[in-house]
This record gives structure tokens, sequence and C-alpha cells, in this order.
């Protein structure tokens, strides 16, 4: 989720709807353990069909800078030979900015790789802008692993989005070299878009050990409930699609349980005001979905209020979401509640039920959108009614004049209308949903999409196949109408 300011306040939904004046202008156009330096052997035996990730990384907080070694051993499942991996270096699309002004980095940033080894042999990668070839000596065949070492240099951007430093805060995300994604499709190469969340990632395990300057701690992704101020710190997660990173000498926490799930609000001094509201809210929140769409299963997850680059309201990550402390309302500034439970529910849809982020986008922004209208609406007494029959009618008449739809790719919407059709509109659409078969049988439906998808890729057609079947009939004609316009 980006960019949401205008998404989970209804006036800015309202103003953003709005600038959209001119429906004609919209043209398809617009539309193992290793620490720095090792040279381990593979491991003798692997038997998983995850990758697994082996990291250790050095703060720099004076020259902003991360370095450090990566290990990634591949997973056996694959469905023929491989001759090549390819990794994404996002950090490096704030080298050379290409995207709007608004938005550039005040500082740039990038990514160097060096030292790039399979199973102990030296090989030369490729690099392109934010994409990394890695040729592998001989073809990996099926039921077989190999290990890719290198190390990297990464110099963080100030003012950048989601990879950014705010004071003595660093704010890791894409941070390393990340496995490209190899299915029926082929290799998920996309460039990077400024529109949504261009990260399309797989269910992985992750050794992180962070060497980091005095005073600071880390916040992440991994269960580290149990860690203080010191260094180094290793921290693992089995099972997650990425590793996300706060080190910081600044933030302060307030902790608290949502069953067996340790959750933390991380909030910097000039929160206090707002704090133990969105503790609350995330603590409900957390207890809410798992109620509705089933257990949680990690052991702790972080919110960490602040200043995540330009025009983020909150971000998600697995395990941890970042949200901003206030949103202005009718009545002046209050706390984000909305932002903090939309985050939240990304843990469901997104988090634990995968889906292409760049291919169907609606898939998990719609499903949270919704989560969160429900949520606002059964505990903050929050009825969306109204906006959202404004925004079925004015998705209508974007779709009339410009021919996209809510099951479009990122790379289809103009950035005015992204929010409109790929959050508001299926919230919409499930709330119809729930007006013809009922509230407790659209709540069966995303329970049991939930527990059919859990740790996996599903699409579009996965979540209609599930929807019919827990209603006893074909929803396939009203799917098609609501995403498609058919």
């Amino acid at each position: 989720m980006k960019r949401r300011f205008f998404s989970f306040s209804i006036s800015f939904v309202l103003v953003a709807m709005a600038m959209v004046s001119t429906l004609s202008n919209l043209s398809a156009e617009e539309k193992s353990k290793s620490s720095p330096g090792s040279q381990q052997e593979p491991p003798a035996q692997v038997m998983t069909d995850r990758p697994l990730y082996q990291i250790d990384a050095s703060y720099d907080n004076h020259k902003n800078e991360v370095t450090g070694h990566m290990a990634v051993t591949l997973q056996e499942t694959r469905t023929e030979p491989q001759t090549e991996v390819y990794f994404h270096l996002y950090p490096n699309v704030f080298r050379d900015w290409k995207f709007g002004k608004e938005s550039k980095p005040t500082r740039p940033g990038f990514i160097e790789i060096s030292n790039v080894k399979v199973n102990g042999t030296p090989v030369k990668e490729t690099i392109r802008e934010t994409i990394m070839k890695v040729p592998l000596p001989a073809p990996l065949p099926i039921g077989k692993s190999a290990r890719i070492e290198m190390d990297y240099r990464l110099r963080l951007p100030q003012g950048g989005t989601r990879l950014n430093t705010y004071k003595n805060t660093a704010f890791l995300a894409q941070w390393y070299p990340m496995l490209a994604v190899k299915d029926r499709d082929g290799w998920h190469i996309e460039p990077y878009t400024t529109i949504g969340d261009p990260f399309y990632t797989q269910m992985s395990d992750f050794e992180v050990t962070f060497r980091i300057p005095r005073g600071y701690r880390v916040i992440t992704t991994g269960d580290d409930r149990e860690q203080e101020y010191r260094s180094p710190v290793t921290i693992k997660q089995e099972n997650v699609r990425d590793f996300a990173a706060v080190l910081t000498k600044d933030y302060k926490a307030i902790r608290g349980k949502a069953g067996e799930t340790e959750v933390n609000l991380w909030y910097l001094a000039g929160m206090e005001d707002v704090a133990p509201a969105l503790h609350s809210a995330a603590v409900s929140g957390m207890n809410f979905y798992g109620e509705k769409f089933g257990k949680y299963p990690y052991k702790e997850v972080d919110v960490v209020l602040g200043e995540t680059g330009y025009g983020i309201a909150g971000m998600e990550y697995p395990g941890l979401v970042t949200s901003i402390p206030r949103i202005p309302t009718r009545k002046g500034q209050s706390p984000a509640v909305n932002v903090v439970v939309h985050e939240l529910a990304h843990q469901w849809w997104y988090g634990v039920v995968g889906n292409n982020q760049v291919k169907e986008p609606w898939l998990d922004e719609g499903l949270t959108t919704f989560s969160e209208f429900l949520y606002m609406q059964e505990k903050m007494k929050e009825n969306e009614t109204d906006l959202l029959q404004r925004a079925t009618i004015r998705s209508n008449e974007i779709h009339k004049a410009a021919g996209v739809t809510s099951a479009d790719s990122l790379y289809q919407y103009p950035d005015s209308v992204y929010g409109l059709m790929v959050y508001i509109r299926p919230a919409a659409m499930m709330y119809n949903l729930m007006d013809q078969i009922g509230k407790d049988k659209v709540i069966a439906i995303l329970r049991a999409y939930y527990e059919k998808f859990q740790y996996r890729t599903a699409t579009t057609r996965d979540f209609i196949q599930v929807a019919s079947q827990v209603a006893g009939r074909d929803l396939t004609p009203f799917f098609q109408e609501w995403l498609y316009f058919k």
C-alpha cells in the first residue's frame, strides 16, 4: 500500500475522485550461516521448497550505508533445469530517479554487488538498473539446490519511498538483493513503478545478523521479542515473503498481545498523544481479523509510526507495518486508526495469502480495504455506504472513458485513479456481495480462501472459485461485472 492519504481519509478519497474531472484525457498511455567474506561449502543436504536467505549486515549511521554478505540457498523444487537466477535490486531506482520530481529523493541511493559465487565458483553477474542476472556454472536440475553468495554495499537514500533515513532511524525495505519469482509465466522481472507496490516475492526463510551502532536497536519482520540494545543480533524467521527492518535509537514501544501474538506499537517523541489509541487499535484489529478470517500464524507483529518516504501513509511487510500517526478529518487531526488496521489486514491478504501484486493488485488491496472498512464499521461505527456508492458510479464513468478495470496490472493505471479502481471499487464489490448472499457467507468465503491459500500465491480465478463453492452458486458473472465491467 502506498500513497494512501487519498484512499483512507474520506475527504481525501473524494478529492482524488474529483481530480479525475476530464475523463476523456485518460488514455492507454497513462494507463547455511555466513559472515562477511565466508566461503562455506553448500550444505550437504538441503530439503526445502523455500529459498533460505542468510544475511550479515553492518550499518554505518554516519555514512548512511549497509554493507555485508548475503548467501541464498535456492529451493529444490522446479519444473525444469535452471541455468540462471534473477534478483531485484530495487535500491538502484533511487540512483537515477526517473519518476515525478515531487517524489525524487533529496539524496540518491543505490546497491552495489561484488564477489558473486555459485557453490564457491566465481561467476560474472549482469546488472541492468534494478535487475541482476546470475548465471549458473551448470544447469541446476530438478531436486537439486545451489548456494549463491555475494557481497554488497547499500547506500541509503534520503526521502526515498519505503527505503529511507529519518534522523536516527533507517527504514530498510527491499534493502537486499531479492530473488525474482519464476512461475508458469516465466521470470518476473517487471520494472519498478511508483504506482502501487511492484514487489512480487515468494515464501522464504531468513537468518539475518545486524551489526549496529551503540544505542541502536532493530525492529524486524522476524521474531525479535527478546532482542535488546546489543550488537551483533541475529534474527530468524521462516516462511515469509520478505524481510523488512527498522534500525533506530529513537523509538519507544507500547507492548501488548492479541491472542498468542505480541503486538508492538513503536512511536517517536511528539506522538505520545496518539500512540496509546493506535496501539489499542492494533491489538483490536489483530483480534478482529483473527476471529473473522483465521488465526495469525506468527508470534509477533510490529507497527512503526514514522516517515517512510514521500507519499507513504502506511506500508505493509510481513510481521511489520508502518503508518502515519495522524490523519486529517473534518473535525481536525485524529489518530490514524484506519491506516493502522488497513496495514494489519495486509498480514492476511498479502502476508499469509499471497498474490502477484504487479499483475493483480486488487486481490490484496481490495480485500484489505474491505477488511479495513468492515473493522471501522463494526468497531468504530463509521459507515462508508455513501462513499462506496459514489465510488461505484465514478469508477463506472472512468471505465467507460478510459477502458481501465479493477483487475488490470499496475502499469495500466494512471496514478489519479489507481486507489479508486484497486482499493475502493473492490471494497464496494464485497459490500454488494454481502447484500446479495449475506454477511456471514461473505466472511465464510474469506475464511475458506485464507485456509486454502495460506503460504501460497492465489489468483483472481482462485478467489472466484472459492467464493462460488462457499456460496453454493456460480458467482463468476457477479465478479465479471464488478472487476472487469462485463
